[in-house]
């Protein structure tokens, strides 16, 4: 406790950010009401069930959070729904336990050219989500070179078994990300798709592999005419994140302070603002550009409203009704900050129809509800 800070002597007043909340950008806890009645008959395009049914489907990274979602969703849809997982002593993902004997699970490495170019010759899909990635910004700090390796060199070879194995491929989908932004101008806010006036400004080695991800997707496309497909999502959360992000770290201790184990809560920066959308509208906007064939277009995927991360901690503590203090651990700061993100979506919205239809609330609700399921996550270190 002799490192914790009380979060009222941390958080700063920001002229920027006021301005962006008069102008309806920033979710202000104290005017909820206004911002839930945005979302209480809205609609979205929903994915074409007679397009996907039937369809091969090719998830890389499906055990993961987001992997684990998008399998659901295609499976809802009528899909043959392929994935690959990672090698573990222990044959166990979590993620997607429920899905055992649904989905079809192929052993891979992404970076191993081999094993990837004989699963694309065995499924021959006709979509690929490309969702495989090491996506834990303080990881790329740590291991720069073995993140890079993964990410770059394992879309890489995606691409080009997609290249040789495309006789039957209409799209593949590749997850970029809102950290290829980077350090945003706060006069920049909310950052569109164009680089002309959004240009990217990668604070991670993570950011760095997805602008790179990006760039090969396009690549690809515009020399050898592979169907890509690039979505740039923002924060995505929900039921199933990892315990390191900062929704988890929030939500596990919310529930540990219901069950009386703790009475405070720990974060790291109050300060930095994002744009959380979740986790099943982000996967149903993925699976909508790749069935609208996009190709090579990015596309923000985002809800277009920001919260400080300390006003995420108040909202979370009012939706269970608890009172707890906040404290700030200064060493959960990273080495370099994005302090400002938030995205347009007008762009997704006016071409494919897709509006995000949960609001904040729901995504605490299910984050919380998801580890009062899995005690056994609780009280686990986050790093």
């Amino acid at each position: 406790m002799k490192d914790l800070v009380p979060i009222e002597k941390v958080i700063e007043e920001n002229v920027r950010v006021k301005e962006l909340e008069d102008q309806g950008f920033i979710i202000n806890p104290e005017k909820l009401d206004e911002y839930l009645k945005e979302f209480k008959n809205r609609t979205s395009t929903s994915p074409n069930k007679n397009y996907w049914k039937d369809k091969r489907a090719l998830i890389t990274g499906i055990s993961g959070f987001a992997g684990s979602h998008l399998a659901e969703q295609l499976l809802d849809l009528g899909c043959e729904v392929h994935g690959t997982i990672r090698r573990h002593a222990v044959p166990m993902h979590e993620n997607i336990e429920h899905l055992r004997g649904k989905v079809l699970l192929h052993e891979a490495d992404i970076t191993s050219a081999e094993r990837i170019l004989r699963i694309f010759e065995e499924i021959r899909p006709n979509a690929v989500f490309h969702l495989a990635a090491e996506s834990f910004v303080p990881t790329s700090f740590r291991e720069p070179a073995r993140v890079s390796h993964n990410n770059i060199i394992g879309t890489i070879i995606i691409f080009e078994a997609a290249r040789r194995f495309d006789d039957d491929l209409e799209s593949i989908q590749v997850a970029c990300s809102s950290e290829q932004y980077g350090l945003v101008d706060p006069n920049e806010v909310p950052v569109s798709e164009n680089l002309k006036t959004n240009p990217f400004r990668p604070r991670s080695i993570y950011g760095i592999t997805k602008v790179a991800t990006e760039q090969i997707a396009w690549l690809y496309h515009n020399s050898y005419g592979v169907p890509s497909i690039i979505t740039r999502g923002f924060n995505h959360e929900g039921p199933r994140r990892g315990i390191q992000f900062v929704t988890s770290v929030i939500h596990r201790q919310i529930v540990e302070i219901i069950e009386g184990k703790r009475d405070n809560i720990v974060i790291g920066n109050p300060n930095a603002i994002r744009d959380f959308t979740h986790v099943k509208d982000t996967v149903n906007a993925y699976i909508l550009v790749s069935e609208k064939k996009k190709y090579s277009e990015p596309y923000n995927v985002c809800s277009g409203k920001g919260i400080m991360i300390g006003d995420y901690v108040e909202l979370a503590k009012k939706t269970f009704n608890i009172s707890a203090k906040v404290f700030v651990d200064p060493n959960r700061l990273r080495p370099s900050e994005v302090p400002l993100l938030i995205g347009r979506n007008d762009k997704i919205f006016n071409e494919t129809g897709w509006k995000p239809v949960r609001s904040i609330i729901d995504i605490i609700k299910d984050g919380v509800e998801y580890f009062q399921i899995h005690p056994e996550q609780l009280g686990i270190e986050a790093h």
